[in-house]
């Protein structure tokens, strides 16, 4: 019987540890870029938000020479450019690089009329693999508990 009992505090041990260890944030989140509007025509002024940035950054529309600052404020770094008669109808990507990382979305010059729109974001591949990793791991970890529970209180 204590044999059981070590062997089901052990189980316990490391499924409670691995699923707090893969659970957890990362250190560095990863930046992620939205725009407001995320259409426009020539002369449309547009918020850029970096997420998750914590010090000043740099902003590019690609393949044109439109580039602008984003300075940073609580963990975020914001800035604004404005669409020029450079940028003819068409998707354009909107990269910013804070510090080591580049995050980008993307913007749509439009002509004509056409309403603009906005809350774009783009998030990297990684931070959503990572985030549905932990969820898996966190209830893999609760599940183990609960049948060790369970199986406990018809020993």
């Amino acid at each position: 019987m204590p044999i059981r009992m070590l062997i089901r505090g052990v189980v316990a041990a490391i499924a409670l540890g691995a699923a707090v260890a893969l659970s957890a944030a990362p250190a560095n989140a990863a930046v992620t870029v939205t725009l407001s509007p995320t259409a426009g025509l020539i002369g449309t002024p547009v918020d850029v938000l970096a997420a998750n940035c914590a010090e000043d950054a740099t902003g590019e529309v690609e393949g044109t020479a439109v580039g602008f600052d984003l300075l940073q404020r609580n963990n975020n770094a914001a800035g604004t450019f404005t669409v020029t008669d450079e940028l003819e109808p068409g998707t354009y990507t909107v990269a910013v690089t804070c510090g080591g990382d580049t995050a980008s979305a993307k913007f749509i010059v439009t002509s004509g009329a056409a309403p603009a729109t906005g809350g774009g974001a783009a998030a990297s591949d990684a931070a959503t693999v990572v985030l549905w990793s932990g969820a898996a791991l966190v209830l893999a970890a609760a599940a183990g508990m609960w049948l060790l529970k369970r199986r406990g209180a018809t020993a």
